[in-house]
């Protein structure tokens, strides 16, 4: 149970928070709200524009700025981007064999940064670690934009790989070593066009997350057009141990300005030394939403993942509704309800419920 409760809590603490069905509105590139390239994290004052008039049910005048107004920031929004999260989750699980569910902290964080039209430099910190706040710095970076599509960047974070969404523990984000709290050190080119998206990532795990000298790249190419993004993309990651690839595709489709689709799949192959035994996964992940009044999301979730396509027993899949609410500007409520199905053993498929309680600087 621990265990169970452990994942669904990795399932929504990230501080990489993004929401790429915007694209259903025409923003395909995440530059459009936030200063990161991959999205998530600190928003720029367009984005916060659009939190209060496209993404909000209701709002008020500045309440989308920093502390909804309270502070006026106009003399220094040209270059000092500041922000944060506080989040929480209620989970529940509910099979044949146990019922159960738990109130936890999950994020505390501050994230502030200079925002120039040429570079920027941003810093986060702040974390809960067994629900104890600590103050330490979770990811930092410094970027350069070459040109209006041309950007570098290096420090600590994420390598951009496959769709940048809250969800964490689902197949393609956790499962895949994306989730909460494996920032790595890495360096990034970003080229981000009307049409085209390449986007290649070196990185290297710090040594207080794996002593065995792991280093990886990834790369990814993504086509646009009208208010669709599909695109390809591969990883390859090696460390004393084993040698990782990964190759997937990506679809984030915005059907209409109120129906969305996001889509990801990808297969790992792991050969892991010296024995040389390969191991072949499945991951896949499919989220589909309708607005039907302003703010207020109905979804529907489907995660499958088959992390060795051999063997049955890790067979794992998840479907079911969900409603996502953006009350005003920096509330967000989202609430999933999941089957969850077993295929060694009937008695453990079961319900996998989530409420998340998100509220952002």
């Amino acid at each position: 149970m621990k265990t169970i409760l452990a994942s669904l809590v990795l399932l929504i603490s990230t501080h990489l928070y993004a929401f790429p069905e915007m694209i259903r509105h025409g923003y395909t590139n995440c530059t459009a709200c936030h200063v990161s390239p991959s999205g998530g994290g600190l928003l720029n004052q367009y984005g916060r524009s659009l939190s209060k008039d496209v993404l909000s049910t209701w709002s008020a005048k500045n309440e989308e700025n920093f502390l909804h107004g309270a502070i006026n920031t106009e003399s220094v929004n040209d270059w000092l981007v500041t922000g944060g999260d506080l989040r929480a989750v209620q989970v529940h699980q509910e099979n044949d064999n146990i019922k159960r569910g738990k109130f936890i902290k999950m994020q505390a964080g501050l994230e502030v940064g200079i925002n120039q039209p040429k570079w920027a430099i941003i810093g986060s910190f702040g974390q809960f670690d067994d629900q104890e706040w600590e103050t330490d710095f979770t990811r930092y970076y410094a970027l350069f934009r070459v040109t209006d599509e041309l950007t570098l960047r290096a420090g600590r974070f994420l390598p951009s790989f496959g769709i940048n969404n809250s969800e964490h523990i689902l197949s393609t984000r956790g499962p895949l070593g994306f989730g909460y709290g494996v920032e790595k050190d890495t360096a990034e080119a970003s080229w981000l066009g009307e049409g085209w998206n390449f986007v290649g990532s070196y990185y290297k795990t710090q040594k207080e997350l794996s002593n065995t000298n792991e280093t990886g790249y990834t790369a990814l190419v993504s086509k646009i057009f009208a208010n669709y993004k599909v695109g390809v993309q591969y990883l390859n990651e090696k460390n004393d141990i084993y040698k990782r690839q990964i190759y997937g595709v990506t679809g984030l489709l915005g059907w209409t300005e109120h129906f969305y689709t996001t889509l990801e799949y990808d297969k790992s192959s792991i050969e892991i030394e010296p024995a040389s035994t390969k191991t072949v996964g499945n991951y896949f992940l499919h989220r589909s939403g309708y607005e039907f009044y302003k703010g207020l999301h109905v979804l529907v979730l489907n995660d499958y993942m088959q992390p060795d396509e051999n063997d049955g027993t890790t067979k794992n899949y998840k479907f079911g509704p969900g409603v996502q609410w953006f009350p005003r500007p920096h509330f967000d409520f989202e609430f999933f309800w999941t089957r969850q199905q077993s295929i060694q053993n009937a008695k453990n498929d079961g319900d996998y419920a989530w409420m998340v309680f998100h509220y952002y600087l």
